[in-house]
């Protein structure tokens, strides 16, 4: 997924330190910014797991607690990146207006880490599958409470413009409760229903949903990897490597995603800056991941179907090949997502990626994990019926219909429209 960057021009402007309209002809919430190269997202992939990896294989770190160590160290990278790389004019403000801002703002971050923490344990939807998620979030909250505080001094200190504070969620939140403390409750229902605060709410709703979906695949990925290398009887092999390498693969495919929903930064220049109201667009986004895929397959056992089937080639090496050839897509799939940086969000815009895989068609990630599904699907027997078959064209027709509807936001702006321009194919160069 693509992550957003520019919004519609209207006929109001908006003061950047209330957030409120003020008269003018054009609005343009964002400075046109570049995405990280491709080659440098790979960099800090490789950098961050690997150093992970050494920490763990040495003991310093136990897995179990610190699987979250690869996102820690990811962020850092691309943090450290966008420093020093940074062209932007900031403006100059006094102790006097920083201080407020930051305590503020390190107040109210804290209570939400703290509220979502919370939430995840009480909701019935997520206190089972969330255990991992819960630990990250106290052991961030740890963190927040004591770094949290001069980071918000530092970010409203040099890193204050324009740019950065429209659609700062504290700003709006600040402005709903000044309204609560005058009982303007007229005020705070029409503020409710614009848009500008409901991207709020509905960005909250994402984050919230999708963060320990991913966070909980990066623990799932990294326990299949480390088991494997923790067994007394694991020996190298061909066939051991492509195993390893594949848990490998997923868990980075979930610490992309998992970073994109989670991280926001003055520093980064990665705030969720658009968001798709498109109900339609929200069903089909949301159907292909958990809770809701485990009640579709109920109805249509795609992903279930080939593990109560037989082989459709027998002999040990057809399938060791086959396997070879399913870890090729996965890994030109996760280097595909991996190249969106702080971008891997659904139903969000925060930047375009227009290098990399993403120079030659727009939909990189779609194409390699269509042709996973369909070497793991059609490797099997029962893939070859016609349910099988109904079952394999409905699945693939809703992620198709996901890069489609992901375009369908996405065309909305300029940045987007231009990429199509020079971009020509979705899915497979001279094709499609």
């Amino acid at each position: 997924m693509q992550g957003t960057r520019k919004t519609s021009s209207s006929r109001h402007r908006r003061n950047p330190r209330s957030g409120t309209a003020t008269s003018g002809r054009h609005r343009d919430v964002t400075l046109k910014t570049e995405m990280i190269h491709p080659y440098l997202c790979w960099l800090g992939i490789f950098l961050s797991f690997g150093v992970s990896l050494a920490l763990f294989r040495s003991g310093l770190l136990d897995m179990h607690d610190y699987f979250y160590a690869p996102a820690l160290l990811l962020i850092g990278f691309y943090t450290l990146h966008a420093i020093l790389t940074d062209k932007q004019q900031y403006q100059s403000r006094k102790i006097g207006q920083v201080i407020p801002k930051a305590i503020g703002k390190y107040i109210f971050w804290g209570l939400v880490i703290f509220g979502i923490s919370r939430f995840y344990a009480a909701h019935p939807l997520y206190k089972d599958f969330t255990p991992n998620t819960r630990r990250f979030f106290g052991d961030f909250l740890k963190l927040f409470l004591m770094l949290g505080l001069p980071y918000f001094f530092l970010a409203e200190k040099f890193r204050y413009c324009r740019d950065n504070i429209l659609g700062d969620p504290y700003l709006r939140i600040v402005s709903l409760l000044k309204c609560l403390k005058n009982r303007e409750f007229g005020r705070i229902g029409r503020r409710l229903r614009k848009k500008s605060y409901k991207r709020i709410y509905l960005m909250a709703i994402i984050r919230i949903h999708y963060i320990p979906i991913m966070f909980e695949q990066v623990y799932n990925g990294l326990n299949g990897f480390t088991g494997y290398l923790q067994n007394a009887n694991f020996q190298w092999s061909i066939a051991s490597t492509v195993m390893v390498a594949t848990s490998l693969a997923w868990a980075i495919d979930a610490n992309n995603g998992a970073l994109g929903y989670f991280w926001e930064s003055w520093f980064t220049r990665s705030r969720f800056r658009q968001i798709d109201m498109n109900p339609l667009h929200w069903f089909v986004i949301l159907i292909c991941y958990m809770p809701f895929i485990g009640y579709a397959v109920q109805f249509v056992p795609f992903p279930s179907l080939p593990a109560n089937s037989e082989p459709l080639i027998g002999g040990g090496s057809a399938n060791f090949a086959i396997e070879i050839v399913l870890l090729i897509f996965l890994v030109l799939y996760v280097l595909s997502g991996s190249a969106l940086n702080f971008s891997t969000s659904n139903l969000c815009y925060k930047k375009i990626q227009t290098k990399g895989p993403y120079a030659i068609v727009r939909h990189p990630a779609t194409t390699f994990k269509l042709l996973f599904f369909f070497g793991a699907f059609f490797r099997y027997r029962a893939a070859y019926t016609i349910a099988g078959l109904l079952s394999y064209l409905i699945w693939m027709v809703v992620y198709i219909c996901r890069a489609l509807v992901e375009e369908s936001f996405l065309k909305k702006f300029p940045d987007y429209r231009n990429y199509m321009k020079k971009t020509r194919y979705r899915f497979i160069p001279r094709v499609c």
